[in-house]
Formats: structure tokens, sequence, C-alpha cells
């Protein structure tokens, strides 16, 4: 069995005595897209940076292809973790072209067939000798893409890089740059608060509240079998219809819903996304009314 790109366990962080990250695990397979998803503040972009060493956390692991690049004892560098970075401020270097940027941080060798091949990759390639101010916010989006691609990432780390991107733009460069990261086979950690981003590029989603991972699986599974009230209403409005159960069914305004396995005078929540109601004929073939 393929061993994960990416493993971490049972990481910990807290500050001035507040428990940011709360013995989080998850793990990436290589060529896989794994969406960190919750609201502001919930810890996500915590766990990144203690993946990507640039904060250490109070317990936990981090293997990176097997190898332990953090432990109780063991705290890897951030460049000896082989990660890609890329966050919401694209950070490229204003006084250098469009292929320094791609270039910068590489090892002497094959570096103008790496920018070559990677500014062809993401449609850059017109724009070799132009400065990040010359560019679009798009533009300037591809080149990160490529400048976090060119040392070969086992791994590559995404904090939000598409918000600060126009909507009528966001769709098209998500699809892009999810195509050369999957061409490139690498193991992708998007975090994100959007849920709609989520469901677009993740192949699976680990739902995250209050520092700790309440929900993981694909993001089908996710949307239509939450975990709680909480994780439904993350991702779309929802109603909430109380009642009571008699005889495995529970009455309600919208007529009677199966509750098998509920033993008789339980409460329950009936949660409804309004998208999914149909107004339709009943068995014997009446109207609404």
């Amino acid at each position: 069995m393929q061993a994960p790109r990416l493993e971490i366990k049972n990481i910990v962080k807290d500050y001035g005595g507040r428990r940011v990250v709360d013995d989080v695990s998850l793990s990436v397979m290589a060529g896989q897209v794994t969406c960190l998803l919750g609201p502001s503040g919930c810890g996500k972009s915590t766990t990144l940076r203690i993946i990507a060493g640039v904060e250490e956390p109070d317990s936990g692991t981090i293997r990176v292809d097997e190898k332990l690049v953090c432990a109780q004892n063991v705290q890897e560098p951030p460049e000896a973790r082989n990660i890609g970075l890329m966050f919401q401020d694209f950070a490229l270097f204003p006084h250098l072209t469009v292929a320094q940027n791609v270039a910068f941080g590489l090892s002497k060798g094959r570096v103008t067939d790496r920018v070559h091949e990677l500014l062809d990759k993401v449609g850059m390639a017109s724009h070799a000798a132009d400065y990040p101010h010359q560019l679009s916010g798009g533009e300037q989006q591809r080149v990160a893409l490529a400048r976090a691609l060119a040392p070969k990432p086992r791994i590559m780390l995404m904090d939000e890089p598409f918000s600060g991107l126009d909507d009528r733009l966001r769709d098209d460069i998500r699809d892009e740059t999810l195509s050369v990261l999957k061409d490139e086979g690498t193991a992708v950690l998007l975090v994100t608060h959007e849920p709609g981003e989520a469901m677009r590029m993740a192949d699976e989603i680990a739902l995250m509240r209050h520092g700790k991972i309440v929900q993981r699986g694909a993001p089908y599974n996710v949307y239509n079998a939450p975990v709680d009230i909480e994780a439904s209403a993350f991702f779309s409005d929802i109603n909430v219809i109380k009642g009571k159960v008699q005889g495995a069914l529970t009455d309600t305004p919208f007529g009677q819903f199966l509750a098998p396995g509920v033993p008789n005078g339980t409460e329950v929540d009936i949660v409804i996304r309004p998208q999914h109601i149909k107004i339709d004929f009943d068995r014997g073939g009446r109207g609404p009314n």
C-alpha cells in the first residue's frame, strides 16, 4: 500500500493558554488535493505553518514520505522539508522579471529548462521578460504557482491563494492551478474558508472547528452526510424543524419524515436545505393543496 506523501498526527498548539490546534491528524497522498476548511480563526493557517516548519507544535509528529520532520526532539527547517508554499499575497519580487522570479531558489543546473517548462504550463511563457507590476492579479497568481513548483516540491501548502482574485477570474484560475498541480503529481493541502472552493477543488475535505477536525471525507459525503447541524449550516442555508418521533415517523408542517430506529417520544431536529425542496404530487396524484 502506498504511503502518504504527508502525514501529521496529534498536532497540538497553544497560544497564551488558548488551544488553537487541538489534536489534529490527517494525511495527503501524492496527487491528492485535501482542503482544510473552516471559519476564520479555527486554526487552519496555524496548522499549515506548523507543517511548513515556520512554527513548532507543542506536541505531535509530521512525516513527509515517511521521513520524520517534526517531533518532540526533531524540527527540520522549512527548506529541508521539500514543501512548496503559496499564500494570499503572491509575494513576487518586484525587481525581478517573471523568469527570474520563477528561477529564484533553484540550484544551478538546468534552471532555464525548468523555468520555460513551468511558464509554458501556466500559460505565461510570453511574459517571461515582464515585471510583476505589468501583470494582472490572475497572471501574478500563475507566476507564483510556477515559482512554488520550480524546485519540484513533494507537497504544496496553499493558504487562501485565490482570495485576492476577481470573482470573474477565480474559477478559471482555480481550474488551471488544479490541472498543473495534478500534472506535477504534487500532494496539495489547501486552506480555505469557502465551502464552494473546497467542493470544487478537493478530493477530500477536512472540516475544522475550534482547532479540531470534526469531519473528513469526500466532498459529496461531507455535504450530504454532515456530522451535525453546525457542519450542515457551514455549507449552505438550512431550515431546522423540531419534532417528536411517534411510530418511526415525525410529523412536521412539511409532512411526515421517517425516523427509523429512533425511540418513540424522542425530540429530533429535521434539517432541510431550501435548494433541495421540491413541490410534487403525492402518491394519490393530488397537488400541493
